[in-house]
């Protein structure tokens, strides 16, 4: 896996590793902050740690946790990488619910498409459940634009999502 550092006004968004397995869990495994994250509501720590078992050797994906510089504790997973066509990069987050509302999201996602357009990338797609509202909202603060409408299915469950894909070209 390739490794990278970002830094924002309030974040240092580091890349993840597996030692980071726990961490991301207190976040993928809380059913409130999980909801409309796009994998399964992992049952413990061991579980998730399977699952990213390879983490070093993932190519098309950056997955990074943020750490708030002030506290140092972790505010949000995230990632960016290929979605779809080789020259369109996606993105996802996952922020820690006590911080919701505060503008980290929207400060997440400027920052990983920075990151990708250092890259090369000039064009993105983001996926969020119509019934999220805030991440719809980051989705426009950040210069997307609604493209179209889609279903989305949580992966090992039955739980399906209206959706809405968003798309931008720098």
């Amino acid at each position: 896996m390739k490794t990278a550092d970002i830094e924002t006004s309030r974040l240092i968004i580091r890349s993840m590793s597996l030692d980071d397995a726990a961490i991301a869990w207190s976040f993928w495994g809380n059913p409130k902050v999980a909801k409309y994250l796009g994998d399964p509501l992992y049952k413990d720590v061991d579980e998730l740690r399977e699952v990213i078992s390879d983490i070093d050797d993932w190519k098309d994906e950056y997955p990074f946790i943020a750490y708030h510089k002030e506290t140092g504790e972790p505010a949000a997973t995230c990632s960016v990488g290929q979605e779809g066509a080789p020259d369109t990069w996606g993105f996802g987050y996952c922020v820690r619910e006590d911080l919701w509302g505060k503008g980290y999201a929207t400060e997440i996602v400027k920052a990983l498409i920075d990151f990708a357009a250092a890259h090369g990338i000039r064009k993105f797609q983001g996926t969020v459940a119509q019934e999220n509202i805030a991440s719809v909202r980051v989705m426009e603060k950040v210069g997307m634009t609604f493209d179209h409408a889609s279903t989305f299915r949580k992966k090992g469950t039955d739980n399906v999502y209206a959706s809405a894909i968003y798309k931008m070209s720098l």
